[in-house]
């Protein structure tokens, strides 16, 4: 039965990542200069996060596997493996919502452009231009209204 139990808990703690693969680490939207920034610290916090989770999950089924006496051994070699799978899913998961051309949203992640929740006036160009375009509202990384128009491939990118 604790076997069983272990190899239960192993499995969950394996499957956290892809559950729950937003762990959050207290950050410091302010740091943001741009964009590319903004891109650049999701990607290594998704690394982070998943590095530290695939190491709890790699320690955990490490050492479940390993044969008696091995205990230690499979542990550390389980961290490391799974830490190392870890960085690699949690940036690539990251990579989510930015590309080469930097962040983005997508259509779920906004609102209609006439949202008086979000609306406000202004801007380079007269309402009719950004309507026409489709431009929509959405939230910044200091979670500010943000004007967003759609790309080529249906990404709603920062109007100017």
């Amino acid at each position: 039965m604790k076997q069983f139990l272990s190899l239960a808990v192993a499995a969950a703690v394996a499957a956290g990542p892809m559950a729950a693969p937003a762990v959050s680490f207290a950050q410091d939207h302010s740091s943001y200069r741009s964009w590319d920034d903004y891109c650049h610290a999701k990607k290594k916090q998704g690394q982070r996060n998943g590095a530290v989770l695939g190491a709890i999950a790699g320690a955990v089924i490490g050492s479940n596997v390993a044969g008696h006496g091995n205990k230690t051994t499979g542990t550390v070699v389980g961290a490391a493996g799974g830490a190392a799978v870890g960085s690699n899913v949690g940036r690539d998961m990251a990579k989510a919502k930015c590309d080469s051309s930097g962040a983005y949203w997508d259509r779920g992640d906004t609102y209609d452009y006439r949202d008086r929740d979000y609306y406000h006036g202004g801007g380079r160009h007269a309402d009719k231009w950004y309507e026409r375009r489709g431009c929509r509202w959405s939230r910044d990384y200091e979670n500010r209204p943000v004007r967003v128009c759609p790309d080529r491939h249906g990404h709603y990118r920062v109007a100017d």
